[in-house]
């Protein structure tokens, strides 16, 4: 049988002269190296000098495009000689010189033009100077970040304000008339940096204090070793032990095959990828680009695996090592030192497996930071514990280096304090002056890899560009994170629910009998014992709970409200969840009398009802297509979310417990664990939905797309995701004939919604023209039919209201006679599927749809040997939406959307969707404070809201934003295969090509390294 024996004295402490000088030696040594770490965001840097010059060398003038980003420049300088501003004078129009938009445009940048014999200077917006044209007319602007200065001929003016938003160099003038017009911008490149030697330097300098601290640890502990004996291992429990692991191993192998993607791993992947061109994680779609400094650690990491291989499987490789790593810290340090005679069991490893896949699951896979904070914080909890254990300072010295590196990976490493805040008085005296000091050097390592690639400048003008732009909520709206926990969307999918809400039950129920049973008992050394949980070997049981509660205390300070910054506490929650439920079960043994813990669980039982009703309220929801087959998507996961159903639960659940207990206590006992009981089969409900549902959508959804089928294509040797299963459908020509049409009730060429654009090039019929009460027929004259090549089809536009009492149909005719094929999409409306939740009943309501779309037919649609085709409309319905319009037929190519976009880069892909099509890589190159404009646009469906046209909207920092200043957008039609059986994922997204009025990039770009301290941005 297991046991913990009493822990043996501690040795004899080194000698006191010998621990003196180790403890002013750490002091000095912490001190030195705390130093260091801080002189480093100040050290030199090199960065690139980019100055952009128009025209290009030896070219005369001609009108580009030139999106700067960020949107202030460090320096702008325009020069138009006299000869140039009098051959504008001279076409005897308002016209402009040079401008960074399009002329006539309003600018933020600069314009110089000339109107009514004057010639005009335009700085941020404002008219800057204004001089009649004479002798001396030369025109110059000279802008810094702040500041412009404007001179015509000998007089000057100054403009308290910088030049932003350059999009192009254009003018009105010939390339003849403009010649000696001259442009030189200076990009803020504040971002893209490389540590100078003297840095280098001081950073080994730094690793070495590092070094050295840990040997003093070493030397102060070197007789002081406080040996703890190990229980005793069955070996039936060591191999379910290893069992458990394996199975832990192979549910996160197939999570890595067939999971979801996350809201950001596109989005990060992209960061990955375009830093291996620059050298700095810039933010590429938002924030001016600002760098992620100086949470950069992750993807640095990441910028490494995407040089070798961009694929979402290779990208997710690093995400499952450090779920694995984290298990074993977990499920070996944690739990083994904080409750090392129970951790060993295998209903206790079986417990701490399904707790961690239930944080992990919904937080961790990907290239979010999340998953590998999760990892910093199980060690930091791990080491800490064991220093407390061993009262060995090494380890303490290893939780300050683990909890410096956790603070560098994203602003959840504020946590790391939480272990160090629970056992502080034990740990200080441990510690003292001198280790303390030593620790806090040891941890300021983490400052050094936050700066090692970055100044203190770049990083405080990242932060300022994130802060002006936002997200950057203030502590007393962390309410906002638990709306969006309770909420119907990603946010609060059931997963998320169950990880946190469960956990926070079994934590409050553990922490009420932990203070209700504690009782201090002082041995011979001193040492603390929590009565009978500290006799089952449960005496820091108590560490995991307190550090999670402290750890969302703490989760307040960060500036972003998104509910997947729990991902953070994967480890730490499951180790909560694991101690908690374990303590709970030895109270319900050793406490079963006292009254107070029995009421606290009954409380406990209706919190727990509660807390798994909420979980299954809400959706099994994941993000954009990862959504795509799976089950319970858009719905409860009905009857689970009904707390009647769970207090029959609970009711059997304590039945069971009570008749599987002995003892006149057995009731008491059951109920005390009525809490515990109910959290621990939630979550495993929980669970086993989520990968349930991963695993059959696949299956669901056959031959079109789903997040699985993408991986498993993946693993088999190539996919493009959902691009694989999207078709572009351009016209190729209209279908002559027509005419002769017989009708009643509708007119030609009218008939229809005013506020849409019917199909070009086609005759079109409406209903609308008598009214909306308004009815009748039509049948169209034939049109003749080609034979359809297996890569083309047959369309036709409709608008208006095609079913619910209305009837479409194409007529084909041939040798055999003629057949009728009927079409309607009425069951593609939102009002034929479930809508949840809803304060009322959604019935089923006659199709609103006024705008044009398109109805098609497959040559195998289309009967063999048809020759003609004509179309029949009747409109039957009198309410306002009831009336119809259709268009001629037309012939459209259908292209798979891979082939299309083949030689058509560079190609915007959103941040959401990159991960969606893999292959899709010929990225807008944005770096340097330049962004290039893209070719074409794939954004996402319109269920994105605003954060599928974040990238293109300037008071957000969009990056692409010059490409809705200049460019024209059109829509080129494509369609989803597949979603017959799913109408709801019938919008993919879109595909849009852009017309810019100017070519692109017909500029010199000279870079000059230039070294600089860290603190100066120029």
């Amino acid at each position: 049988m297991e046991r913990t024996a009493d822990a043996p004295p501690p040795m004899p402490a080194a000698p006191r002269p010998r621990r003196r000088v180790a403890s002013a030696l750490g002091l000095i040594l912490g001190v030195l190296a705390v130093l260091a770490a801080i002189a480093v965001p100040f050290a030199p840097v090199v960065g690139d000098r980019v100055t952009v010059t128009w025209p290009m060398a030896g070219q005369p003038p001609e009108s580009t495009l030139a999106f700067v980003v960020p949107y202030h420049p460090d320096q702008v300088h325009v020069r138009v000689p006299c000869e140039v501003v009098r051959a504008g004078q001279e076409r005897g129009e308002s016209t402009t010189l040079v401008s960074s938009r399009p002329p006539g445009q309003p600018t933020e940048g600069f314009a110089i033009t000339t109107a009514q014999d004057h010639v005009i200077a335009l700085v941020a917006g404002r008219e800057a100077l204004r001089a009649p044209i004479g002798e001396a007319c030369d025109v110059s602007i000279d802008g810094g970040p702040s500041s412009t200065t404007a001179r015509i001929g000998d007089r000057t003016a100054s403009v308290p304000a910088g030049i932003r938003d350059i999009v192009a160099f254009t003018t009105d003038l010939s390339p003849d008339q403009a010649t000696g017009t001259q442009v030189e911008v200076v990009t803020a490149n504040w971002f893209e940096t490389s540590p100078a030697q003297a840095k280098l330097l001081l950073i080994a300098v730094q690793v070495v204090l590092v070094a050295a601290g840990f040997a003093i640890l070493a030397v102060l502990d070197r007789r002081r070793r406080r040996d703890i004996e190990r229980p005793v291992q069955r070996p039936l429990h060591r191999l379910l032990g290893y069992g458990i692991d394996l199975g832990l191993v192979a549910v996160l192998a197939g999570w890595w095959l067939v999971g979801p993607n996350g809201p950001d791993d596109s989005f990060a992947s992209v960061t990955a990828q375009n830093g291996l061109r620059t050298g700095d994680i810039g933010n590429y779609y938002r924030w001016e680009n600002a760098s992620e400094a100086p949470f950069t650690l992750v993807q640095q990491m990441l910028m490494h695996v995407a040089d070798w291989n961009q694929n979402p499987l290779a990208m997710r490789i690093p995400s499952i090592l450090a779920a694995l790593v984290t298990w074993l810290v977990l499920s070996r340090g944690v739990l083994g030192a904080a409750m090392p005679g129970q951790h060993h069991r295998p209903l206790v490893r079986a417990l701490a497996a399904l707790a961690f896949l239930s944080w992990w699951l919904p937080f961790g896979m990907g290239v979010r930071p999340e998953a590998f904070e999760a990892l910093g914080l199980t060690v930091v909890l791990a080491v800490v514990l064991q220093a407390a254990r061993t009262e060995r300072r090494v380890w303490l010295g290893v939780a300050a280096l683990a909890a410096g590196l956790s603070i560098a990976i994203n602003p959840m490493g504020i946590t790391a304090i939480a272990p160090f805040v629970v056992l502080a008085p034990r740990l200080w005296r441990m510690a003292g002056v001198g280790v303390a000091a030593l620790l806090a050097g040891i941890a300021s390592f983490g400052l050094v890899v936050m700066f090692a690639d970055q100044s203190l400048f770049g990083a405080a003008k990242a932060t300022d560009l994130h802060g002006y732009y936002g997200p950057d909520v203030p502590w007393f709206q962390e309410v906002t994170r638990w709306q969006y926990l309770l909420g119907f969307d990603l946010q609060g999918d059931v997963a998320r629910r169950a990880a946190i809400l469960l956990t926070l039950v079994v934590a409050a129920f553990s922490a009420a009998i932990l203070l209700r049973t504690h009782r201090v008992n002082r041995g011979d050394h001193g040492e603390q014992d929590r009565g009978p949980l500290g006799g089952a070997g449960l005496r820091f049981a108590h560490v995991p709970v307190a550090s999670l509660l402290i750890s969302m205390a703490l989760m307040t300070l960060t500036p972003s409200k998104w509910t997947h910054y729990f991902g953070a506490l994967a480890g730490v929650g499951a180790a909560t969840l694991t101690a908690g439920a374990v303590l709970i079960g030895v109270a319900a043994v050793t406490a079963s009398r006292d009254r107070a813990v029995l009421v606290a669980g009954l409380v406990g039982t209706v919190l727990a009802v509660g807390a798994a009703a909420l979980v299954f309220s809400g959706k099994n929801n994941w993000f954009l297509h990862s959504q795509y087959g799976v089950l319970w998507g858009e719905s409860p996961v009905r009857p689970l979310n009904n707390p009647l159903s769970w207090l029959l639960i609970a009711g059997l659940l304590v039945a069971a417990s009570a008749l599987a207990g002995k003892g006149d206590d057995r009731v008491r006992r059951a109920l005390i664990r009525a809490p515990m009981l109910v959290c621990v089969t939630a979550m495993g409900v929980a669970v086993t939905v989520v990968l349930g549902s991963f695993a059959v959508a696949p299956i669901r959804q056959g031959d079109a797309y789903s997040i699985g089928g993408q991986g498993i294509a993946a693993a088999r040797g190539g996919s493009c995701g959902i691009a694989d299963k999207i078709v572009v459908t351009p016209d190729l020509r209209p279908l002559p004939g027509g005419d002769g049409a017989e009708m009643a009730g509708f007119t030609e060429g009218t008939g229809f919604a005013p506020d849409f654009t019917p199909p070009e090039n086609v005759p079109v019929w409406g209903s609308l023209t008598g009214g909306q009460i308004n009815t009748g027929t039509l049948t169209t004259g034939w049109f003749p039919l080609p034979a359809l090549a297996p890569d083309q089809e047959l369309a036709f536009g409709v608008a208006g209201r095609s079913g619910d009492g209305n009837r479409v149909a194409l007529e084909f005719s041939g040798p055999g006679g003629t057949r009728e094929v009927v079409l309607d999409d009425t069951w593609m409306d939102a009002d034929e599927r479930e809508t949840y939740p809803t304060d009322h009943v959604i019935e089923d309501e006659p199709q609103d749809h006024p705008g044009w779309r398109d109805m098609h037919l497959s040559p195998a649609q289309i009967p063999a040997g048809a020759e003609q085709v004509r179309i029949t409309a009747t409109d039957g319905t009198t309410d306002p939406a009831g009336w119809l319009a259709v268009s001629g037929p037309r012939l459209r190519q259908v292209i798979p959307l891979t082939e299309y976009m083949q030689d058509r880069a560079p190609t915007y892909v959103d941040w959401s969707m990159t991960w969606n099509m893999p292959c899709l890589r010929d990225l807008p190159q944005v770096g340097g404070g330049l962004v290039e404009a893209p070719a074409y646009l794939i954004t996402p469906p319109g269920s994105m809201g605003f954060g599928g046209t974040a990238a293109f909207e300037r008071g957000i920092g969009g990056a692409f934003a010059g490409v809705r200043d200049v460019g024209a957008q059109e829509e080129i039609p494509t369609r989803l295969n597949g979603y017959e059986k799913t109408p709801e994922y019938s919008e993919w997204g879109h595909l849009i090509q852009v017309q810019y009025p100017y070519p692109g990039n017909r500029f010199d770009v000279h870079r000059v390294q230039a070294p600089r301290w860290g603190w100066r941005g120029e």
